[in-house]
């Protein structure tokens, strides 16, 4: 039996979706469940840190080479989203060897800290992590430069835009996919382009509405125990018992009421 006679399971996300994350997730995140409901395999590309723009890239780049190797196969893309707060960097010199398709981008965060706005207009450090030891006159320039000038409003534009995009790729690859958030996005008012974006996709049950739903949102109300963050479980990391009910009561019911397994 030849490998396109099984559907594959591809999931891609940050540590919210990386079974490496903890060992007791291993063969036990949420893609893992309905890959043994519906004898297929996995692949997840999840990793933790990982940064929207990231998680959309890396799929491409995935789907172009899996469609080539097999070009009827059943594919099912499951892709978690993450905080819109990180971004990313090009380091020419990377220390680590990467996975090609992940090149010499590498997640940007210009700071870790809660009141950091606040911070920065004070002329207060914000704490930049320059983690990649990258020229530090520059590096804490650029990070507190886009700390600056960020807008929750042009990163959902532009992710909205991308997942507009991306759906169009997915549909024209013969790809049946899932988008939601995993921590669930920050609410926002209105706007042309963010208010025409929400729009075009309000109506595909394929995409869940990243205002509304979060996978650990939705775990801490279902009552689930989160294996880190007990004082902030919406942002927690959840267990199995967590991924195996997301699976069977959210993802696998819309993957059939989509009609796309």
């Amino acid at each position: 039996m030849s490998t396109v006679d099984f559907p594959l399971i591809y999931c891609n996300g940050d540590s919210y979706s990386n079974p490496r994350y903890h060992s007791v997730l291993e063969n036990n995140t949420y893609d893992s469940v309905i890959a043994r409901k519906f004898n297929g395999y996995v692949i997840n590309k999840s990793i933790s840190g990982s940064w929207n723009r990231r998680i959309i890239r890396t799929t491409i780049s995935d789907m172009l080479i899996e469609r080539k190797i097999n070009p009827r196969q059943k594919i099912i893309v499951l892709l978690g989203l993450s905080f819109e707060l990180r971004s990313e960097i090009w380091i020419d010199d990377l220390a680590d060897p990467v996975a090609p398709e992940e090149s010499n981008f590498k997640q940007h965060t210009f700071s870790g800290q809660t009141n950091w706005r606040d911070n920065l207009l004070k002329n207060i450090d914000i704490e930049t992590n320059n983690r990649y030891n990258a020229n530090q006159k520059f590096y804490k320039k650029y990070s507190e430069g886009r700390a600056f000038f960020f807008s929750p409003y042009a990163e959902r534009i532009n992710l909205l835009c991308d997942i507009i995009m991306l759906r169009k790729f997915f549909e024209s690859m013969d790809i049946g996919f899932l988008i939601f958030q995993s921590p669930k996005a920050e609410t926002l008012e209105s706007d042309f382009l963010l208010d025409q974006f929400r729009q075009e996709l309000v109506d595909d049950h394929r995409i869940l509405n990243f205002e509304t739903f979060g996978f650990c949102d939705w775990a801490y109300e279902q009552g689930f125990v989160p294996l880190d963050h007990l004082d902030t479980p919406r942002i927690g990391h959840y267990g199995p018992d967590a991924h195996n009910a997301f699976a069977e009561r959210v993802l696998i019911p819309r993957l059939i009421s989509t009609k796309q397994i």
